[in-house]
């Protein structure tokens, strides 16, 4: 019988999440096929190579388990207009008038910050780009504001109406200010041309494939070796399924199908599991409700200074009659909740479906925001999984209590309060929503700690140890994969990183600053630094 060949790796500590730090490990077959001292492999294994990486820290391959990887890879196609491109209004527009078209003619600009760029309406945007259609994609992807062209163009005139969980911005004299809201956007990324909305032109997948091949660059460089894309219509399928096709195999994409998009899907015979361990379908994607950074969420207590409630996109019926659906094709289900309101009305639909039709199914509720003692309560006798903002709390650092209140602050991205309850948490920046860095991330989970300097919820921060057990052992439960990723035992996938800093050792303000030395998946080099 022909045995794989086997190569053994030394380093300071080898960490898995649950077990203690061993200082050896042997691969073979992209496997994990044993840990230990360094003493002990060699015997075992005589003739093996040794990699030696010094006094170093190997940890699992980082998961961000809610992220959207291909339009992270398209978005290196639009015009990036975040605050630091774009630190104010004027500054914006001017970046927009100098931007060369897409192929359709379209201008389309993401990363736009109204809380720190200023205020863009239509007319401002009439005023840059008067003749092309214009696009600017709030950081939340939840709104977005147009011009006249590209309000023309997608068929929105003033006769239309808020409803199907969307909504129009109009100025004090009723006509459309270019703000469109929740559904009246995210539907028009999945529509296909002739069969609902007209939908926003998007590049064909074989225009993407070098930017999809840069973003795995930037994701390897950061020791990430597994993602769960978490909204994937036609389109994004498209572009993982030809990166899949031309052999992509630096990371692991799991995938959450659209909901929108369940008929067509199921009539295919495509549900939670299929694919293989490059490209998996991990569950199907709903919404609730809108964004805590767009303050469109779901609340029960209106924004500070307002009496605004937010937005729920989807009514109670709707949502019973899907979850229902889904939960009973045997479909994982990852939906979108982040106000409390929202989360309740999740709870109520998960809770009915679970007592009707029994199954062992672990769904999810993206985000979960907002929470107290009850909702947790809910939350831990379903046995759910999680996936709060792992980078909210220091990205928006303040502002999230100007617009939420103290009391309200301290209950957000409950990561403290959900691992005490014995919930399982896994790892979510949602970039491009926020910044895709695990140590940055990880960083906000143990310090709480605002970018500009604000302490954002304090009670909820969690131990280094806790921030590299979500990011790892916690996601990959998140995709039901948790008995072949997440940990450097015997058996899992050889996925791992090496770091050239201990985030359990470091200041914890420092631990942003750590970086991945080297980068492997299925026991291959895929990123060095040296």
């Amino acid at each position: 019988m022909h045995e794989l060949p086997v190569t053994r790796f030394r380093a300071g500590a080898v960490y898995s999440a649950g077990s203690a730090d061993v200082e050896s490990f042997a691969v073979g077959g992209g496997r994990i096929i044993a840990t230990g001292a360094h003493a002990e492999l060699a015997d075992r294994f005589p003739g093996a190579p040794c990699v030696d990486l010094g006094d170093r820290l190997v940890v699992p391959g980082f998961n961000d388990a809610h992220a959207h990887f291909a339009d992270a890879a398209q978005g290196r196609l639009e015009l990036d207009v975040a605050p630091a491109h774009a630190p104010d209004a004027p500054a914006l527009l001017r970046r927009l008038a100098g931007a060369t078209p897409r192929s359709s003619g379209w201008v389309i600009a993401a990363g736009y910050d109204d809380s720190l760029s200023g205020a863009i309406d239509r007319e401002a945007l009439d005023a840059a780009l008067p003749d092309r259609p214009v696009l600017i994609r709030h950081v939340s992807a939840h709104w977005a504001v147009l011009n006249s062209a590209a309000l023309r163009e997608l068929g929105i005139d003033e006769t239309i109406v808020d409803g199907g969980g969307g909504s129009y911005g109009r100025d004090g004299a009723g006509r459309l200010d270019g703000r469109i809201y929740e559904r009246a956007l995210l539907s028009r990324y999945v529509s296909r041309s002739g069969t609902g909305p007209a939908p926003i032109p998007a590049p064909r997948p074989a225009e993407v494939v070098d930017a999809y091949r840069a973003a795995l660059a930037e994701w390897n460089a950061y020791g990430i070796t597994s993602s769960c894309d978490a909204f994937v219509g036609g389109q994004q399928l498209g572009v993982h399924t030809a990166a899949h096709r031309a052999g992509q195999r630096s990371l692991r994409v799991g995938m959450l199908l659209a909901a929108e998009c369940y008929d067509d899907y199921a009539a295919l015979g495509l549900g939670t599991g299929m694919g293989d361990e490059w490209l998996r379908i991990a569950g199907v994607k709903a919404f609730v409700d809108g964004a805590i950074g767009g303050r469109t969420c779901f609340v029960s207590e209106p924004f500070c200074g307002t009496h605004d409630h937010g937005l729920r996109i989807t009514s109670p019926e709707e949502l019973h009659a899907l979850v229902r659906r889904v939960h009973g094709d045997g479909n994982r289900l990852g939906i979108h909740a982040n106000g409390d309101a929202a989360i309740r009305m999740l709870l109520d639909a998960y809770e009915a479906a679970q007592r009707d039709d029994p199954r062992p199914t672990r769904h999810r509720i993206e985000h979960c925001s907002i929470v107290d003692d009850d909702i947790i309560r809910r939350i831990a006798a379903l046995d759910l999984i999680v996936t709060p903002f792992a980078r909210y709390a220091s990205f928006y650092g303040g502002r999230l209590e100007r617009w939420y209140g103290k009391d309200r602050t301290e209950r957000m991205f409950a990561h403290r309060a959900l691992l005490d309850a014995g919930v399982t948490v896994a790892a979510s920046t949602d970039h491009p929503a926020s910044p895709v860095s695990p140590f940055a991330a990880m960083q906000s989970l143990v310090t709480r700690t605002g970018d500009d300097g604000s302490l954002v919820g304090a009670v909820q921060r969690i131990t280094p140890a806790e921030a590299l057990a979500v990011y790892t052992a916690g996601s990959a439960a998140a995709t039901g994969e948790e008995r072949r990723k997440g940990r450097l035992l015997p058996g899992m996938l050889a996925d791992f990183a090496v770091l050239d800093a201990d985030p359990r050792a470091v200041d914890p303000f420092a631990i942003s600053e750590i970086a991945a030395v080297r980068t492997y998946v299925d026991g291959e080099l895929v990123f060095s630094r040296e």
